[in-house]
């Protein structure tokens, strides 16, 4: 089974092929930029030309960066439940079945479900997404808690990823021992709230952990995501696929 994986983010939205035939090969993996203008419009322009030329794929998987549920998605600052029924409307006129589920969820799928992942199917395993803000996905003896939002935890008298996130590392030009005290923080706040025995950080600023994860100290198990920067087309493809399926 082929099947498009798309994770919207708040800059960008990558998308990827995702081939499930032979276990997990990503294909075409890309990202499409968003203007900070007219955010909604772009949106759905973007998701309106990956369906279109979707044609070679048995069904879509969408990972949204807000609460979705099965009665519609959560509009923020942009409508994304509108975007959403637009988007369903029309691959529901192309006989292509679609799905959608929180971006962070998506990626915790990826990480969690993989063969290699047992020890993440058990206890307590917490996904957190570092990117423009904080995403997150807790995980109970393999089963997912949905919709959680640990980047809304308060740090400072702010929310943790206005104070965390990577985005701020760049924007406030910290050094990495700077940026690193923070999320040891940040660690230590959800270390103390849910007890994980695993925490997974992905985002694209997964690919430089051996870099400042040795100026971390958790009690849980810490790695970084093991498909990086494409966890969140990953997951959004395998949600799909065992929806079709199911």
């Amino acid at each position: 089974m082929k099947v498009l994986g798309i994770d919207i983010g708040c800059t960008s939205i990558k998308h990827g092929i995702v081939d499930l035939d032979q276990g997990i090969e990503v294909n075409d993996f890309d990202m499409i930029f968003i203007s900070q203008n007219s955010r909604t419009e772009k949106y759905l322009d973007a998701l309106n030309y990956l369906v279109a030329n979707s044609a070679d794929v048995q069904a879509i998987g969408i990972g949204f960066p807000s609460v979705v549920r099965p009665s519609g998605i959560l509009n923020t600052s942009i409508m994304f439940n509108d975007i959403w029924q637009e988007i369903l409307a029309t691959t529901n006129k192309l006989n292509l079945p679609c799905w959608a589920l929180n971006d962070a969820d998506a990626a915790g799928a990826a990480e969690v479900y993989r063969n290699d992942a047992k020890d993440l199917r058990k206890g307590v395993a917490i996904v957190i997404t570092l990117g423009t803000g904080i995403g997150s996905a807790i995980y109970i003896d393999g089963k997912l808690l949905p919709n959680t939002e640990l980047g809304m935890l308060n740090m400072q008298g702010m929310m943790a990823e206005h104070y965390t996130a990577a985005s701020v590392k760049t924007a406030q030009a910290l050094t990495t021992q700077e940026w690193a005290g923070r999320l040891q923080e940040y660690l230590s706040l959800v270390e103390t709230l849910f007890t994980p025995d695993h925490i997974v950080l992905g985002g694209g600023i997964s690919n430089e952990f051996e870099i400042y994860s040795p100026l971390l100290q958790t009690e849980a198990v810490l790695m970084p995501a093991y498909y990086r920067n494409q966890a969140g087309v990953i997951g959004a493809a395998l949600y799909a696929a065992q929806q079709k399926n199911d």
